[in-house]
C-alpha cells in the first residue's frame, strides 16, 4: 500500500516511469530501512529496562559504563537508535554495549 501510495505521489509530480520505479523502490528501501531501525531499537529499549545492570542501569553500583538517564524517554531512544546504528554498520563499540548476557544474545 505504501509502494502505491509512493508511486502516486512520485507520478504526480511529472516524473517518467522508469524514474517513478527507481525512486519509489528508493524511499520503499528508507522506509523499510528505518521500520527496522525503529523496532530493533524499542527492542534494545525493553531489553535494557527488564534486565537488572543492564546498558541503562550503567554507572555507580552496576558498572562503570556510561550512565543513561532513565528518566528522559528522548535520550533513551536516541541512544538505543545509535546503539543499533553502530552494530548494522559494523563501526563498533565502545560507549554504549551490552554488559550482560542476555543483552550479548541479542
Amino acid at each position: 500500500m505504501i509502494s502505491d501510495v509512493v508511486s502516486f505521489l512520485l507520478s504526480r509530480l511529472g516524473l517518467n516511469k522508469g524514474n517513478v520505479e527507481k525512486t519509489g523502490f528508493i524511499i520503499n528501501l528508507l522506509i523499510y530501512m528505518f521500520s527496522a531501525i525503529h523496532f530493533l531499537g524499542c527492542a534494545w529499549i525493553y531489553i535494557g529496562r527488564e534486565i537488572d545492570c543492564s546498558w541503562m542501569k550503567q554507572g555507580g553500583e552496576c558498572g562503570d559504563g556510561l550512565a543513561v538517564d532513565i528518566d528522559d524517554n528522548f535520550e533513551v531512544y536516541i541512544t538505543s537508535i545509535y546503539w543499533v546504528i553502530t552494530t548494522l554498520t559494523t563501526v563498533g563499540y565502545g560507549d554504549y554495549k551490552g554488559y550482560t548476557p542476555d543483552e550479548y544474545l541479542f
